[in-house]
């Protein structure tokens, strides 16, 4: 089960969940589609590519810092005069009520380590991507980039068991159990807690898949910190794996 890990962290990330009108909620984790869609830009894939390699990809989530959700008051349009304010899809702009008021929600200081794994040809690529993006790399929506690399293990005979003892990007002081994400039963049979149907084949296509959610004791992680502190325990554990 060959595979390498992804780390998401940032100061905001947002993993969309179904839109309501004029409120964008997010997911409380990274999702299938968010995850394929970040690798597919480092690959320098367009908006409309077939994304059906990385689609087979199986995602597992360790949740480091869940974060909170930070809601956005979000305005577009307002004070401006009529040739200005928001385009309307036939032409032309939007003469009355010019003003367009969202909802949007972010996750505040959360951070995730994924697991990726599959076929061993389209992990190379992706990883060697996650290294150097083609387009820039954002958590979700552009206005919340990484502030830590996405790759810090690039390649591991079984990524989801190295989540049992890689460092957990969170503070020394916290402690208990760590949250899970399993696109795969983790125990034989499980009934899966969630289903989300999702445009993760590319082009507009949607696709349906199983989460699992548990709470892990990872006697074995130690928690590296944050901030710079965080980098040196992944340099740290580098030495001592290699």
């Amino acid at each position: 089960m060959t595979g390498f890990l992804l780390h998401c962290s940032g100061p905001l990330q947002s993993w969309g969940g179904p839109q309501y009108r004029n409120v964008y909620p997010t997911y409380r984790h990274p999702t299938r589609s968010a995850l394929v869609g970040l690798i597919a830009a480092a690959l320098g894939r367009e908006l409309d590519a077939d994304n059906s390699d990385l689609a087979r990809l199986c995602f597992t989530i360790r949740i480091d810092r869940p974060g909170q959700i930070e809601t956005d008051f979000h305005t577009i349009g307002g004070g401006y005069p009529p040739d200005l304010t928001p385009p309307l899809a036939k032409g032309g702009h939007r003469s009355k009520g010019g003003t367009i008021v969202t909802y949007r929600d972010y996750l505040a200081d959360a951070a995730f380590t994924v697991a990726a794994t599959g076929d061993r040809a389209v992990l190379d690529r992706a990883s060697r991507a996650l290294e150097r993006p083609f387009y820039p790399p954002y958590l979700g929506r552009r206005s919340c980039p990484p502030d830590v690399p996405l790759v810090p293990w690039t390649t591991t005979a079984d990524p989801v068991q190295e989540l049992q003892r890689f460092p957990l990007h969170r503070p020394p002081r916290a402690t208990g159990p760590v949250g899970f994400v399993y696109e795969q039963p983790p125990e034989p049979g499980a009934p899966a807690d969630e289903e989300l149907r999702q445009d993760y084949l590319g082009r507009q296509r949607f696709g349906d898949y199983l989460l699992w959610y548990r709470l892990l004791e990872l006697p074995d992680a130690k928690a590296g910190g944050l901030g710079t502190d965080y980098l040196t325990a992944l340099s740290d554990y580098r030495r001592t794996r290699s």
